[in-house]
C-alpha cells in the first residue's frame, strides 16, 4: 500500500513521540533499580544489627482491649500494630513497653492512685511474658537484647512514661526499678510534681525541674536508670542536661 503524504507526517509523528518518551522511561527504570538496590541493601542492615523500638504503648491496649501479644492481631479489626508474632515478622528484636499515665490529680490519694495503675501496668506485661515464654522475655541491660535475640523471642523492656507514677516519694523509683523499669519520662502533657511540661495550657510552674525533679534525676542516675526527656518543657530539658551526670534520651519524638 503506497505510504501517503497523511501517513507519513502520522508515522513520524509516533516515532518522534516514542523517542522523546524513551528517555523518560529509562529515568524511571534506573529509580526503580535504585530503590530496588536500597530497600536490598536496608533489609540486609536490618537483619544484621539489633533493632529496638524505644517507645510502645500496647500494654494499654492489652489491659483495656484484651489483646494477646502470642497471636497474630489483625490492625483493621483490633487497632494493634505490635504484637509478638508481627515484631518477628518485621525484624523487631526488642522494644520498651511503656507504663503509661495521663496526668491527673497531684494529692496524696490521686497519687497513690497512680501509683497503682502503674503497678497494674507492669502485671499486664508481665502476665504476657509470663503467658508466651516461648516468644519473648523480660530484658534489663543492654547486654539481654543480644543474648534474648540468639534465642529467636522478642526482648522486652519496661519504661514509665510520666514520672506521676512516682508522687512525691522518692522511694517509688527504686521499687520501680527492681520491677524493670529502665526509664522515666519526667512529665506527659501537664506539668507534674517532677517539671514543666512543654503543653500545659497553665504554663510554667516551676520554671524547669522542681527541686524534687531534681533529686528524681540525682536518684535515677544513682539506679543506673535512664532519664526520658520527652515531653518536658525547654527549661527543664535544660535543667536535667545540666544536672545529670549520665547521658539522658528522648524516647519518642514529636513530643
Amino acid at each position: 500500500m503506497p505510504l501517503t503524504r497523511r501517513k507519513f507526517i502520522t508515522s513520524t509523528a509516533i516515532s518522534a513521540a516514542g523517542l522523546a518518551f524513551l528517555p523518560t522511561l529509562n529515568a524511571q527504570f534506573l529509580i526503580n533499580s535504585e530503590e530496588d538496590n536500597l530497600k536490598k541493601r536496608a533489609l540486609k542492615i536490618h537483619g544484621r544489627i539489633l533493632t529496638l523500638d524505644t517507645h510502645c504503648d500496647t500494654p494499654l491496649r492489652i489491659m483495656y482491649d484484651k489483646i494477646e501479644m502470642g497471636v497474630r492481631n489483625d490492625v483493621f479489626k483490633s487497632g494493634s500494630k505490635i504484637d509478638f508474632i508481627r515484631m518477628k515478622e518485621g525484624g523487631l528484636d526488642a522494644s520498651f513497653f511503656a507504663v503509661f499515665l495521663g496526668q491527673g490529680k497531684r494529692d496524696a490519694e490521686s497519687n497513690i492512685k497512680a501509683k497503682q495503675n502503674a503497678l497494674d501496668i507492669f502485671d499486664t506485661i508481665y502476665g504476657q511474658l509470663i503467658k508466651y515464654p516461648n516468644l519473648a522475655e523480660i530484658a534489663i541491660n543492654p547486654d539481654d537484647a543480644y543474648r534474648i535475640q540468639k534465642t529467636g523471642k522478642r526482648a522486652i523492656y519496661i519504661g514509665i512514661e510520666n514520672g506521676y507514677a512516682i508522687g512525691s516519694e522518692i522511694l517509688n523509683i527504686e521499687e520501680f526499678y527492681k520491677l524493670g523499669a529502665r526509664y522515666i519520662t519526667r512529665c506527659h502533657s501537664k506539668n507534674n510534681d517532677i517539671c514543666d511540661s512543654s503543653t500545659d495550657d497553665n504554663g510554667s510552674e516551676h520554671n524547669g525541674l522542681s527541686a524534687f525533679g531534681e533529686k528524681v534525676v540525682i536518684e535515677m542516675n544513682r539506679l543506673g536508670m535512664m532519664v526520658d526527656v520527652s515531653h518536658i518543657s525547654d527549661k527543664s530539658f535544660y535543667d536535667v542536661i545540666n544536672l545529670s551526670k549520665s547521658p539522658v534520651i528522648a524516647s519518642h519524638s514529636s513530643s
